[in-house]
């Protein structure tokens, strides 16, 4: 999956020792047959859930009946279950039972995102007390602030029930770790904080375009739109001081939002493309565009900073400026941060990138800083928490 849920998998597997670990990965998958293959370190199973009752994925553009009857069928299952993939759950412990009758699990290291993950984590450290349990929230579960009220109970009373038996939990954030601990108070649960990171090796380009390009990977959704940053871009555009050429790329991305009558031969679309392709549009970026607003949560790093960072071009962050993407922005030296509806404020900032371009300027940045935001740092850290925990 092109996602920063199985990027960063993918991370654990690729970065924990082999020498010290054997690794098994335990998958959902979308396909009628299940079936085993070899991926980077590890052994995978890949096993289904019920192919009958399950949530069925809508999309744009399709038939209205189509989405009616998709909406219909995934309320029903909502009503009468909290299981993201149903019969999932039951299938994987029978396969986790299987695997450690052949090779004791000494660790278990679940992922939220669905909830049907922690569940088998709970479900099989009730019946192997012996294991060590990593929780791994990646990011807010009751916390989110975007979820109703009803949403958030139920997701309350699950943290609870993971406290009971986790070892580990792990998350993104320190503040995110912090919500956790409101519902986790068991002294000897261990919290750790799992950046998502970056993980490609390319080093830093110091090009700069003859026509200025801003650049945003990613999507929009909510109040989530480049609305200001279109907004500061009609005020550069009526003082004479936009570059005489220039355009923002947009990549993965939706036309979704409202561009500008006047922009609209500046705009491009690129669609989803692998993350190595990504990577090489923000290396060949003027102007790497974080566009985030505020939402009233705390611990908020977007999937794509950290590739913005390790690209090493200047960042126009439109976002929260007292949470942790500001604070980390600022600390590589990696760019300008300005509250998301700061008109002039961003304004001032795209006039300062525009500047840099102008010169053929490299900022600062704190090189050995963003080298530690790699994947494989990050593991490390776990790693090195097991180590002491196995003890």
């Amino acid at each position: 999956m092109q996602h920063v849920a199985a990027q960063r998998m993918n991370a654990f597997v690729r970065y924990l020792d082999p020498n010290r670990y054997k690794i098994t990965v335990v998958a959902s998958t979308n396909c009628d047959s299940e079936g085993q293959t070899r991926y980077e370190n590890a052994n995978i199973y890949y096993v289904k859930g019920n192919s009958l009752l399950k949530l069925r994925k809508q999309s744009q553009g399709m038939a209205k009946w189509k989405h009616v009857l998709f909406s219909l069928n995934n309320k029903l299952i909502r009503f009468f279950s909290k299981s993201d993939l149903p019969g999932w759950e039951y299938n994987v412990l029978n396969k986790l039972k299987e695997i450690n009758s052949i090779t004791k699990i000494d660790f278990l290291l679940t992922t939220f995102f669905p909830l049907d993950s922690h569940l088998i984590g709970i479900n099989f450290k009730k019946q192997n007390t012996g294991i060590c349990w990593i929780a791994d929230m990646r990011d807010e579960m009751s916390q989110n602030k975007l979820l109703s009220l009803a949403e958030q109970r139920s997701l309350s009373f699950y943290e609870r029930e993971i406290s009971k038996y986790v070892d580990v939990v792990s998350s993104v954030s320190k503040p995110i770790l912090d919500g956790f601990r409101i519902n986790m108070t068991r002294d000897d649960i261990k919290f750790i904080e799992i950046r998502n990171g970056f993980d490609h090796d390319n080093l830093p380009i110091d090009d700069f375009n003859k026509e200025f390009t801003f650049c945003y990977a990613g999507t929009f959704y909510g109040k989530r739109k480049p609305d200001t940053f279109f907004k500061a871009l009609l005020k550069l555009n009526h003082d004479k001081k936009l570059p005489y050429k220039w355009k923002v790329r947009f990549i993965g991305t939706p036309e979704n939002f409202s561009i500008p009558t006047e922009f609209k031969e500046n705009v491009e679309f690129v669609e989803q493309i692998p993350n190595k392709d990504v990577i090489s549009f923000l290396q060949h970026a003027d102007c790497n565009l974080l566009i985030h607003p505020p939402t009233g949560a705390k611990g908020i790093f977007t999937g794509k900073l950290f590739d913005y960072l390790s690209v090493e071009k200047p960042i126009l962050a439109m976002v929260d400026c007292n949470d942790v993407a500001a604070e980390l922005i600022n600390a590589c030296c990696a760019g300008y941060v300005i509250d998301f509806y700061d008109i002039n404020g961003i304004y001032e900032c795209i006039t300062k990138i525009i500047g840099h371009w102008q010169k053929h300027e490299k900022l600062k940045y704190n090189s050995e800083l963003i080298k530690t935001l790699h994947r494989s740092h990050q593991v490390k850290k776990l790693e090195m928490l097991l180590t002491t925990v196995s003890k």
